[in-house]
């Protein structure tokens, strides 16, 4: 059974157990510039083809290095969210060039390209934007999970850790380092994380959904029969739940 986790958003923002469980539910946080200048480039009201239009005419146009760096990041949000991942890579590259220090530049350009399967530059790029913001708890998730990508389930588990102190309100990371543990076969640490992401986010069938597949790896049948229930009253079209109560004639 694959758990298909859906992706966690931060500010929009695979690995098996067994042959079932999926590692690090991405949430690629796609951080947008906090302010820019009066500009429908920076228009969030605007349709995403208008806001590019007016980013590259303000690229053509503005002779000021933040301006172009803070024009550049926010068309290259708007290509990568737009699935226009390389794209994005130039423009990120563009602004890191004007302005080396911005940490949302370096965090963006390592989502795309984690999503593009180029783990070590990712990590490279969330490793300088840690360095450059080290109290920004998603840019140690976002590392933590290309660490998981690439079988590195001990420095994701530091990273997920270093995340959660910084916003131990998040589920996400506390999902995410659940998730580093079972892949780990560590099933009991697993469901420890699992336990306190639902209490803070008792909504999401997909924890459910792990907590219940790391219940059965473990043989706990009753405890994974309830939460693969629990997962389908919340989501009735999950079907990893309900692959899971069929295996476990539920």
């Amino acid at each position: 059974m694959a758990v298909r986790c859906r992706c966690r958003g931060v500010r929009l923002h695979p690995m098996a157990v067994a042959a079932w469980l999926t590692a690090a539910a991405s949430g690629m946080a796609l951080a947008q510039t906090a302010s820019g200048p009066s500009d429908p480039c920076f228009d969030e009201e605007a349709a995403a083809a208008h806001r590019i239009t007016a980013c590259t005419r303000l690229i053509e146009t503005s002779k000021e290095a933040a301006t172009l760096s803070q024009a550049y990041l926010q068309r290259g949000v708007l290509r990568e969210l737009g699935g226009e991942s390389e794209t994005a890579i130039t423009d990120y590259t563009d602004a890191i060039k004007l302005d080396p220090a911005n940490a949302l530049a370096h965090f963006n350009r390592g989502n795309a390209h984690d999503q593009l399967g180029r783990f070590d530059q990712a990590i490279a790029d969330y490793s300088q934007a840690i360095k450059l913001d080290p109290k920004e708890p998603d840019y140690f998730n976002n590392r933590g999970q290309a660490y998981d990508h690439k079988g590195q389930h001990d420095q994701a588990i530091t990273d997920y850790t270093d995340a959660i102190k910084l916003d131990p309100a998040n589920a996400r990371p506390l999902y995410n380092r659940g998730l580093s543990f079972a892949n780990k076969g560590d099933y009991r640490r697993a469901i420890t994380d699992f336990d306190q992401a639902i209490k803070l986010s008792p909504d999401d069938a997909d924890l459910y959904v792990a907590r219940g597949a790391a219940h059965e790896e473990i043989g706990e049948a009753d405890a994974a029969k309830a939460d693969f229930g629990k997962a389908l009253e919340i989501d009735p079209d999950s079907e990893d739940a309900r692959e899971g109560l069929n295996r476990l004639g539920g």
